[in-house]
């Protein structure tokens, strides 16, 4: 019976090895192609095309699997031609095996045509590896599947000229710790104003400014409910505190932003400080030139994402993930074992760090480790180093907030990020016709209204409940 009961576990452990072969479909000799779209551009595309290169010369090449990368453009071009594809739009070009997205425009995806469940392909132990609320900003709401595997991930930080800073805070007294809260930064910025006549800071994301004061002053902005529905959630108080240190301080001149990236802004002056994401810090200039075209080097200050006084120090989530779409079953199980084979520390840290994001898995998530990648690759930009030590202290202090997608979330960021945005260039334009200085200041006091607040307010809601149908 002994013999007997040993021979049975043999033939058991030869049959579960023949399953895993066979549920292998790959074949070295009779490789398969997959197609990749990002939107990767510059720096950040030549490092994912070279690594793509290495997986197709080494484990794409043992395993039976090309990948032909492809850029889309940017972000929104890249989810236009990723819903064209799934919605079979004329002229859309064929649905990719894998193709990066942020949250919203996979979910939207996936009700056109559905999306792998990344869980399907990966062991428990293998998902286990990865820091968790990196995976739960793949899973859509009411559905616990993981749909978007994290490749990199950004928050953002606070970007200050540090050697004007060093000059204006002496002598008036001002600290860093100033510069941690709302409220702080709009003295600041006040007083910087008063003394130059110029603005003093930016905001990059303006949908996430709103998001993360939502979360800050314990608030989310959206309600989600059992039945699948969702409400925009937006109470008074927070709108308030949202008009009080965005839109006052923009039309007060305190605030300013004039191209696509504050960066840009802090390149010729016109901003000493910015929020940004932290994907963006090796654009932070070495470098100013003023008016006058005389440049000077400046050094990076670089802290935490500010917070509201008496708020919750929340700083946002982000960075687009991977998707699978739907398709034969080699074609699913040959994207995985490539997202497999890039997310493993040694490709991911490498990846990440060159490109100013974070590596995605918990034994990555390493100051020391991510310090020492940057010194081989990219140890002239001191901006990279100043973010990962502030990202490194939000990681240890901070909350980290990704809204859930549903249907009509899509829309509904596009609605945060250029509502109140679109007010402030409207009336700033109507103020750049105003000369006489006395007239200026009463209109400033006329937009900056308790009348105009409610005013806004209202037009948000009411924009919001027609997006979500309420």
């Amino acid at each position: 019976m002994k013999k007997i009961y040993i021979v049975m576990i043999i033939l058991l452990v030869l049959l579960l090895n023949a399953c895993q072969e066979n549920n292998n479909p790959l074949n070295p000799e009779q490789p398969i192609s997959i197609t990749v779209w990002h939107y990767y551009n510059g720096h950040l595309k030549e490092k994912f095309d070279d690594l793509v290169v290495r997986f197709n010369e080494t484990e794409g090449m043992k395993k039976g699997i090309v990948v032909d990368a492809q850029s889309q453009g940017d972000v929104e071009q890249l989810a236009i031609a990723v819903f064209d594809a799934a919605n079979g739009s004329i002229g859309a070009l064929e649905m990719p095996d894998i193709f990066a997205s942020y949250p919203d425009n996979a979910f939207r995806v996936n009700q056109l045509l559905p999306l792998v469940n990344i869980e399907t392909y990966f062991t428990d132990q293998e998902m286990s590896s990865y820091r968790q609320e990196f995976l739960e900003e793949g899973q859509f709401f009411g559905d616990d599947k993981t749909y978007i595997l994290p490749i990199a991930k950004s928050t953002e930080n606070l970007y200050v000229n540090k050697t004007i800073w060093d000059d204006f805070s002496s002598k008036h007294g001002f600290k860093e710790n100033d510069l941690q809260t709302w409220e702080g930064l709009y003295r600041v910025s006040k007083v910087y104003f008063e003394e130059t006549g110029q603005a003093f800071f930016g905001i990059d994301g303006n949908a996430n400014f709103m998001l993360q004061a939502g979360m800050q002053l314990g608030r989310e902005l959206f309600t989600y409910s059992e039945d699948g529905s969702v409400s925009f959630n937006m109470s008074r108080d927070v709108a308030k505190k949202i008009w009080d240190y965005f839109y006052r301080p923009y039309i007060q001149g305190y605030f300013v932003k004039t191209g696509r990236f504050s960066s840009d802004d802090a390149r010729t002056e016109t901003v000493i400080a910015y929020t940004g994401s932290t994907a963006g810090a090796s654009y932070f200039p070495t470098h100013v030139t003023r008016d006058n075209n005389q440049a000077y080097a400046i050094e990076p200050l670089i802290l935490p994402y500010p917070y509201f006084e008496n708020g919750l120090p929340y700083a946002i989530q982000q960075g687009a993930g991977m998707c699978i779409s739907s398709s034969e079953y080699h074609r699913e199980y040959a994207a995985a074992e490539f997202l497999k084979w890039f997310t493993d520390i040694d490709q991911n840290i490498e990846f990440s760090i060159s490109t100013g994001y974070f590596p995605v898995k918990n034994e990555a998530l390493d100051e020391k480790l991510m310090l020492g990648e940057l010194d081989q690759v990219q140890n002239s930009i001191p901006s990279l180093v100043a973010s990962i030590q502030a990202t490194q202290e939000m990681f240890r202090t901070y909350s980290f907030y990704n809204n859930k997608p549903f249907e009509g979330s899509f829309d509904m960021r596009n609605l945060l990020e250029n509502h109140l945005f679109d007010r402030v260039k409207s009336n700033l334009n109507a103020l750049k016709l105003i000369s006489d200085t006395d007239s200026k200041e009463k209109k400033i006091d006329e937009l900056i209204s308790e009348t105009s607040f409610l005013n806004w307010y209202q037009q948000i809601l009411e924009e919001a409940d027609i997006i979500l149908g309420n």
